[in-house]
């Protein structure tokens, strides 16, 4: 650029000319009109106050240019609260397209006038307790396709020419070939709003409160991080992030933000970043003025360099314009999508709806945008320069462009004293288009430019009709082609940089920081020479500091991308390497304080002047480790997961700081991110070494020796760290998983389960909602059988997630475990509704409805089945089973053949060969001596329960007493024992011969069958059926007990007294049901009887420890009582409590309370056919994906 006149109207240099007369309106008029709008002062001088009434009448007007934007300002006042009804008259009003029925010159600014006020106004409805209807919604809604179409033959006329008025009406063939011409030269702006109100509205469908819940835990976030809750941030002890990523903090209100309807896949990032504007304007406008416009503008500014530093990332490695050709063909399908009304949406229930690539930059540059508008701070130009430069250099498509062109053409009609440079930045850009090629780009960039000029002038006229007027009269006999810009002294981006740093300095270091405070008085101070002021003073005013008054500044994204820009100007100095080399650790703050300084005045001005009270010694030192270059360079690569750089540079680094600990941690961590467990603990070998009382190298240490399934050496290390004092929560996570995978290799060693338990609870109190911690507990409380702890830890994960199917199956499973069976169906129909293919699931709930006798829905779930999985044999099992429950033979044969064909058929297992094998003992389908064969074969190799019950069963039917007793007595441990009993009772003669060497009991115990007494005089088991004669009035039937009757006290009291049994010094445990609890004065009393008896041994049960028992079905539990002498009479007293006993027995429980299920024909073992929902799904339930980032770098960085 060589500043001649002779330059053509279309460089960017003569883009950026403009009078200084028209800046200098333009300034005046932005701000001016922003402040004190006319329309607005008229309304009042006619008495129209409120914003309600204001925006009343400026709805009447709204074909008025001016009205329009009087409107949008009324709106955009976060201060302006408005009643429902105008919301609503306004939306409605915003929503008819009727206005927009001719075309002129300013058409296209008035539609995007129009479009934003419509988007201030959905905004403002959006944040007030309002729910608009279902009807309402689709009348705003369905205008949409309207205000597309509309959008699209203005811009078609506006390339054709606005004078012609006698073209023909539109051909909608020839206007289809045309969409792709018109897209070329579009107000992108009008394209965005449009997409931004259909995803608002669409979201809106939800008919829910989700949005008021969103915006409060924001909120809550923000003024978490920021410190507006007070005691938030403290000195001594911050909770900070070291990379302080806004992006981290806001990861869990993205991952809980959802809607019922497919929303674009923009819209979440973008709606989070419109209710954080919210909450500042509202903070910092508002009359308490909770934090200062300053403040509130700044921290805006980084939560939108930390969006789009995302966006930038992940268009790393594209050329320039690379997804130009994409956007084309995206942008086409828009534009159609927009203008047919049937296709405006996709299926509320299908796929997302079609946005243009990169709609979040956009929508983030266009913030930015609004923002410059609204502040007079140059900083806050300065950083939307460079947030616009570096968007037009990373553009991968004329969408951005548009954006970023937009930007920087506004800054320079700001001041184009300032921003003088942009001209030259747009040859530049010119200049790298056609060095890659793409001269084609470059006529469509000029086009692009001169097309975003024109627009930018045009909505400078509707700021202020005269600034029009002024041009044309001011600006009389400067020729077109005359370059005012060259002919001004370009200001170079020290200038811009300058008012950047001068807001991001520290005044103690004298250079920018990425964490700043500020302080009550408004001086600001970086966050670590806060933490080291010996005297809690501020260093400039000397007033005292009060932790609450302290706002947090964060401004990591600025700084990160900023930073070679302020080392490269001399803002920011290299670290200086001491004299004394030989304090190298990384860990010391040991700095030659006076060599600093000295050193400091070569590079830059000296410190700025402090308060002379202030010492040295109060102030950080200025160089550490941390704010090393290199190290600085470490982190960004780690945190982009770029390890193998952050490796070479931390190896680099290392050579410096040869003694350095956290390096060391470091690079161990790097090894272990590559899977490279050797490297990694040789460096953990030597920084535990160097320092064996730090923690952080024992966790890293522990966590990869999980990882290598030695968790001997993992609970070790582990252990270590811990008592080291760390503070990492996700430690007794680890700690957690190492004992359960150790407890789960010794088949579940009761030790290692109990010590993971502790390490998961522990874990919990930090964090309370961690789902891995939650699963693994409810798993292990089920494994011990406490299942009433297992549904505390299954509610809270349904709690926060009621949909998880996998959960609700578990939970129905552990209900059917205690004999809540109806309780359990309802779990098992809930899973099978949000998973109705759940196999396992189906299953499950099947066996409940088998034991509650619901045959026809066991046979319906059944089919579901078999129609999901024709092969499953276990289904065709089950069919048969309740076929030979009817006593339907047919069909239980059907089945049985099914299974025959399956099994001949498949690579069957033994599982499935073992169910064929019952079904033919209890179908005697072939000869019993074949069968046992065939059992035996099996029972060679493998030890079985189920195989021990048929064969036991066939050495019954065989008359082989003898065997058939030795595989009873093996069964007798199993969980099902005294249910297989009950399978056994009808063989008579098998009871006579167990029994044939005791004694006659009927006269002494009441025991009159065989069975009764083979359970007394072998298993010392008494049931209380063998008192019926004697208490009559209290006999019930029951199919669960053994032997069919049992004893219920209902609402009458009951005194059973037992005969003198064989129970000397044993435990007494009961068999029981409390079906309720009738009375608070209900008790139980326990009493021993003996005449020879001086002393009272007697204990009583009351209201507080039967509520314990009460609902739980048939259970079994130790009486509080044992019998001290041999002629002692057991005596129960029961009051107020309807409820059953089957049986006494002596002996003892692993747990304190044993639930019984009913399982009628499905015999013992029945669970090794179907295993519980965890072990099912594994995969799922047991997750070492959950697992793998538990070493987190920030634990890492804040751990040294």
């Amino acid at each position: 650029m060589n500043g001649s006149s002779s330059q053509s109207d279309s460089t960017p240099s003569n883009i950026t000319s403009s009078p200084d007369n028209f800046n200098n309106s333009y300034k005046t008029s932005l701000h001016a009109k922003i402040s004190s709008n006319c329309i607005l002062l008229k309304l009042e001088e006619y008495g129209f106050i409120t914003p309600d009434e204001k925006a009343k009448e400026l709805i009447k007007e709204l074909t008025e240019i001016k009205c329009l934007f009087a409107l949008k300002l009324l709106f955009e006042n976060s201060q302006n609260e408005f009643s429902p009804q105008i919301l609503r008259n306004s939306l409605v009003a915003l929503a008819d397209p009727t206005p927009f029925d001719y075309y002129a010159e300013k058409s296209v600014a008035r539609l995007e006038l129009h479009l934003r006020t419509w988007v201030l106004v959905l905004e403002k409805i959006c944040f007030t307790r309002m729910r608009l209807s279902k009807e309402l919604r689709d009348r705003i809604y369905n205008s949409l396709p309207k205000f597309a179409e509309i959008h699209r033959k203005t811009t078609q006329i506006m390339q054709e020419g606005i004078e012609n008025n006698f073209k023909p009406e539109f051909n909608q063939q020839k206007d289809d070939k045309s969409d792709e011409k018109i897209a070329k030269k579009r107000n992108y702006n009008i394209d965005f709003l449009l997409i931004h109100l259909r995803d608002t509205l669409h979201s809106l469908r939800d008919d829910e409160t989700w949005f008021q819940e969103i915006i409060r835990r924001i909120k809550d976030l923000l003024k978490t991080a920021l410190n507006i809750t007070p005691g938030i941030l403290s000195i001594t002890g911050v909770n900070i992030p070291n990379d302080c990523s806004i992006l981290s903090m806001l990861n869990q209100v993205r991952q809980s933000l959802s809607f019922k309807y497919p929303v674009a896949s923009y819209y979440i990032d973008w709606r989070i970043m419109l209710i954080i504007q919210h909450n500042l304007l509202t903070w910092s406008e508002c009359s308490e003025m909770i934090i200062s416009k300053k403040f509130g503008e700044l921290i805006l500014m980084e939560y939108i360099w930390s969006f789009l530093e995302r966006e930038w990332i992940n268009n790393t490695n594209k050329s320039i314009l690379d997804s130009q050709p994409k956007f084309d063909e995206v942008s086409n399908k828009v534009i159609k999508s927009l203008k047919n009304t049937g296709n405006i949406l996709n299926d509320f229930t299908g796929n997302e709806p079609l946005a243009l690539p990169y709609t979040l930059w956009f929508g983030l540059l266009d913030l930015a945008h609004n923002l410059i508008q609204k502040s007079t701070r140059k900083a806050i130009h300065g950083l939307c320069y460079y947030l616009a430069i570096e968007s037009l250099n990373k553009a991968p498509s004329s969408f951005i462009q548009f954006k970023a062109i937009e930007i920087l053409l506004h800054l320079h009609h700001i001041d184009n004293q300032m921003f003088s440079m942009i001209g030259n930045d747009f040859d530049n850009y010119m200049e790298v288009l056609n060095k890659n090629n793409l001269i084609n780009s470059t006529e469509k960039f000029q086009k692009l430019l001169e097309f975003v000029n024109d627009k930018c002038l045009e909505d400078l006229k509707i700021l202020n009709d005269d600034i029009g007027k002024e041009k044309k009269g001011k600006g009389k006999g400067k020729s077109p082609n005359q370059n005012s810009y060259t002919m001004k002294e370009q200001t170079s981006n020290s200038t811009i940089l300058d008012t950047i740093a001068n807001e991001m300095t520290c005044p103690i270091s004298s250079e920018p920081v990425d964490q700043l405070c500020i302080l009550k008085c408004q001086h600001p101070i970086s966050l670590n020479n806060l933490k080291m002021l010996i005297q809690k003073k501020c260093p400039k005013c000397r007033k005292i500091i009060d932790d609450n008054d302290i706002r947090y500044l964060p401004q990591t994204s600025i700084y990160k991308n900023l930073y070679s820009k302020f080392s490269e100007s001399g803002y920011i100095l290299p670290s200086i390497k001491f004299e004394n080399s030989d304090q190298d650790s990384d860990d010391s703050n040991n700095s030659e304080i006076d060599l600093i300084l000295t050193k400091k005045k070569k590079f830059k001005n000296p410190l700025t002047k402090l308060n002379l009270n202030i010492t040295l010694l109060s102030i950080v030192p200025i160089f550490t480790k941390k704010q090393h270059p290199i190290y600085q360079n470490i982190i960004k690569e780690l945190n982009e997961k770029h390890y193998e750089k952050a490796e070479t540079l931390c190896k680099k680094f290392l050579d410096f700081i040869p003694k350095s600990y956290s390096l060391r941690c470091i690079l161990a961590f790097i090894y272990r991110c590559l899977n490279d467990y050797e490297q990694a603990h040789l460096y953990l070998e030597e920084a535990i070494n160097l320092k064996p009382k730090k923690p952080i190298a024992y966790f890293i240490c522990g966590e990869i020796f999980f990882w290598q399934n030695n968790y001997d050496e993992a609970i070790n290390y582990l252990n270590k760290s811990s008592e080291c004092k760390t503070k990492i929560n996700n430690l007794y996570i680890v700690l957690g998983n190492s004992n359960f995978f150790k407890a789960e290799f010794y088949n579940y060693d009761e030790y290692y389960l109990s010590e993971a338990l502790k390490n998961y609870e522990t874990a919990l109190k930090n964090d309370p909602n961690n789902y891995l911690c939650l699963k693994n507990c409810a798993y292990i409380y089920e494994r011990i059988k406490d299942y009433q702890n297992a549904l505390v830890f299954l509610d809270k994960l349904l709690s926060i997630n009621e949909n998880d199917s996998l959960i609700l199956c578990y939970y129905g499973e552990i209900l059917f475990k205690m004999g809540k069976y109806n309780n359990a169906i309802s779990y098992f129909t809930k899973a099978n509704i949000i998973d109705p293919e759940n196999i396992h699931n189906l299953k499950k709930r099947t066996i409940v409805y088998f034991i509650l006798q619901e045959y026809g829905k066991v046979l319906s779930d059944l089919d579901k089945v078999t129609q999901f999985n024709p092969s499953n044999i276990s289904a065709y099992y089950l069919k048969c089973l309740i076929y030979y429950t009817r006593g339907d033979t047919n069909n239980a044969t059907i089945a049985f053949n099914k299974i025959t064909e399956l099994i001949l058929n498949s690579n069957y297992n033994t599982l499935e060969k073992t169910q064929l094998f019952y079904l033919e003992c209890l179908l005697n389908k072939n000869n019993t001596t074949d069968l046992n064969t065939k059992v035996n074969q099996i029972l060679n190799t493998e030890i079985s329960n189920i195989l021990l019950s048929i064969r036991c069963i066939i050495y019954i039917e065989l008359g082989m007493y003898h065997e058939a007793e030795l595989d009873l007595n093996t069964l007798y441990n199993s969980t099902d024992y005294y249910n297989f009993i009950c399978l056994l009772k009808k063989y008579l003669n098998f009871w006579s011969y167990l029994v044939k060497d005791c004694y006659d009991r009927t006269d002494d115990l009441g025991i009159t069958d065989n069975c009764s007494l083979y359970l007394y005089e072998k298993k010392k088991v008494y049931l209380v059926s063998n008192l019926i004669h004697y208490y009559n009035q209290f006999q019930e039937s029951d199919p669960i007990s053994l032997s069919g009757q049992v004893i219920c006290s209902k609402n009458k009291g009951l005194n059973l007294t037992f005969p003198v049994l064989d129970s000397y010094g044993s435990s007494i445990i009961w068999k029981i049901n409390v079906k309720k609890i009738i009375s608070e004065d209900c008790f139980i009393r326990f009493t021993e009887k003996n005449y020879d008896y001086i002393g009272k041994n007697e204990r009583i049960l009351k209201y507080k420890d039967l509520l314990k028992l009460e609902g739980l079905g048939w259970i079994e539990c130790r009486i509080p009582i044992k019998l001290n002498l041999w002629n002692s009479r057991l005596s129960i007293e029961i009051d107020s409590i309807d409820m059953k006993i089957d049986y006494i027995r002596f002996g003892s429980n692993k747990e304190e309370i044993t639930y019984i299920p009913k399982m009628i024909y499905l015999l013992t073992g029945y669970h090794e056919y179907y295993p519980s929902t965890p072990e099912a799904f594994g995969d799922k339930y047991f997750s070492k994906k959950e697992m793998e980032n538990l070493v987190e770098l920030k634990d890492i960085l804040n751990n040294f």
